[in-house]
């Protein structure tokens, strides 16, 4: 069940790193503004401008670590509503700024992060915002409240960019204002495509010994109308009755022309929800909270009800919400899941839980473990193994990854509960896939590798998974001198377990990873999308919808073009709709349904 959270963080991880990256210090060329669109400045208040080199003492100490820390809370009052995990981080910058981390601890031999404590984040709070207080009750990740301090990796930069001069997040700094009663408006500009994508203003209060503290801020995106949408498609602005953000529900079935949606909140101080959506007018009919928090992998709809697996108990609800019934975990599986974990020299774990899952009559349940694959019957607590662990061949060759063992998660029971399939894991991507035949006691094994997919957690129809622009490479045809690798789209079939390929007549942009909201598996149908990059920027880019019936794998491909941004799938309906939803910025969105087929 942690497996979603883990592969998340590590994508959300590499991004923090590609950005950090860019950033390549104090001689950056001023960022070229040709073409772009210019926001009015006539809110600022009237007072006087600040120039240089005031300008630059207020970038380096104020402005430029605020844009990527609480510059993430897009609109605050007062300090005490600004993320506090984004007060601390930008305290932590200072702290380094002025004492480096030398006398810091760090949190383990093992993890090189270091403790920074509360009680310094607290002068520096009081400092920048005023705050006599840092509520640490709300801070989820980056906190550990048995060492009053938070966990930070260092990052120090010895040389901020002048505010002159491109940054790494893409941001000029328009002008900063002055009032006569002391207060800053700070005005900064976000560009993409060389157009002013957003504003964001900072307010500031000035003290009686010339420092500031922040206590008012907003980011306000601009429509620069450059999505296009074309094809056979009724369009939303939102859903109706949901004020969430899109990538936070997932469409788990459907019932009687309503969708069900699942509602997880990256947020963990936020509960989760069941949710029923008419898409014919774009509403949700209602929604229930979730008392324990989950992830979107841990809901499944079958035989007409929605079966909710949580960390000690399942709960079924009908498919108009109503609880039926609770079962509770048995404490095999329950054990596994809280086990104390320990570290080789390799930093390799000893114990691994890989989720579970229960079948449709709810009298069985799969689990996978460091041993392998295993079945438990409810009744008398039996337990069968279905499939071992695959242990590493050290052979071959490891190109630097740490040789481990690949184990199997995300279990699933499919073919009408008759087979269970299991991801494989590997070093940064998956190993393919183990489909279990219960009837027969046999197991296969299918090398199929994905990249940035949940793969088997993200099932929700017991009907296939679908592979689009995999990386593919023969080694039988290398020694026959054949052209031994390309990509290919394919279906693997629960039911026969055969594996079929897709010609794509327009496969669109290959070689990048491909996330689960480009493609879903429905009952009838699936749907994916492809994408035409342009060198031009994202304006010029385009993106397809296609769409395949399963029965006969007949591929219509195009059927719905966007220009300029993404298209993430929500659901494909049983008649062969498709629902999905696009973002340029948060004042350019919408949501989309595609007409029947």
């Amino acid at each position: 069940m942690n497996m979603e959270k883990h592969i998340k963080r590590l994508l959300c991880l590499g991004l923090i790193l590609v950005i950090v990256s860019t950033t390549a210090g104090c001689t950056r060329q001023t960022a070229e503004n040709s073409g772009s669109q210019i926001v009015p400045t006539d809110n600022l208040p009237i007072g006087s401008e600040v120039t240089d080199p005031e300008l630059e003492r207020l970038w380096q100490e104020y402005i430029y670590d605020a844009i990527y820390t609480i510059g993430n809370t897009w609109e605050f009052h007062s300090a005490e509503e600004i993320d506090p995990a984004a007060v601390a981080r930008f305290c932590w910058q200072k702290y380094q700024e002025e004492n480096g981390t030398d006398k810091l601890q760090k949190v383990s031999e093992e993890d090189l992060s270091l403790l920074f404590p509360l009680a310094d984040a607290q002068k520096y709070a009081e400092r920048y915002f005023n705050l006599t207080a840092l509520d640490v009750s709300k801070i989820t990740d980056y906190y550990k409240p048995e060492k009053q301090a938070f966990v930070f990796s260092p990052h120090i930069e010895k040389c901020k960019p002048r505010h002159t001069t491109a940054n790494a997040w893409g941001t000029k700094l328009d002008k900063v204002m002055k009032t006569n009663d002391g207060t800053l408006t700070v005005a900064i500009e976000y560009y993409s495509d060389s157009r002013v994508d957003s504003r964001q203003t900072f307010s500031l209060k000035e003290r009686a010994d010339g420092s500031f503290y922040f206590v008012d801020g907003r980011r306000e995106f601009i429509d620069n109308h450059l999505v296009t949408l074309t094809g056979n498609v009724k369009e939303f602005r939102e859903i109706e009755g949901f004020s969430g953000d899109l990538q936070e529900i997932s469409m788990v079935g459907e019932a009687e022309g309503k969708l069900l949606l699942v509602y997880t909140p990256y947020n963990e101080s936020q509960s989760g929800a069941l949710m029923l959506l008419n898409p014919n007018e774009m509403r949700i009919e209602k929604s229930v909270s979730l008392s324990s928090r989950i992830e979107s992998t841990d809901v499944r709809f079958t035989d007409n009800r929605l079966i909710v697996r949580s960390k000690d108990k399942v709960l079924v609800y009908s498919r108009d919400l109503e609880v039926q019934s609770e079962i509770s975990l048995p404490n095999v599986i329950t054990e596994k899941m809280v086990r104390e974990q320990k570290y080789d020299q390799m930093g390799l774990t000893d114990v691994f839980f890989g989720g579970y899952d229960i079948s449709s009559d709810l009298c069985q349940i799969v689990y996978t473990d460091e041993i392998g694959v295993k079945l438990v019957t409810l009744q008398d607590g039996k337990e069968k193994l279905l499939a071992k662990t695959i242990a590493p061949k050290v052979s071959e060759p490891s190109r630097g990854a740490p040789i481990t063992p690949s184990y199997h998660f995300s279990p699933r029971f499919v073919a009408d509960d008759k087979k269970v399939i299991t991801t494989l894991s590997a070093y940064e991507w998956t190993a393919g896939f183990t489909l279990c035949d219960l009837d027969k006691g046999t197991n296969t094994k299918y090398e199929i590798i994905t990249e940035g997919s949940l793969a088997t957690g993200g099932i929700r129809y017991d009907t296939g998974l679908l592979f689009v622009n995999q990386y593919w490479y023969d080694e039988r045809g290398a020694e026959k001198n054949r052209n031994t690798d390309g990509y290919i789209t394919t279906f693997l079939d629960f039911h026969s377990g055969q594996v079929s390929e897709i010609e794509l007549s327009e496969p669109g942009d290959t070689g990048y990873i491909r996330f689960d909201d480009q493609s879903y598996i429905g009952q009838n149908y699936a749907a994916f999308a492809t994408s035409k990059r342009s060198d031009g920027g994202r304006a010029n880019d385009r993106h397809y919808l296609n769409r395949i019936n399963l029965q006969t794998l007949r591929l219509e491909q195009e059927i719905v073009s966007i220009a300029a941004t993404d298209i993430h799938i929500l659901g494909v309906l049983e008649d062969g709709r498709i629902i999905f939803w696009y973002q340029y910025n948060p004042a350019e969105k919408g949501i989309g349904l595609t007409a029947e087929r």
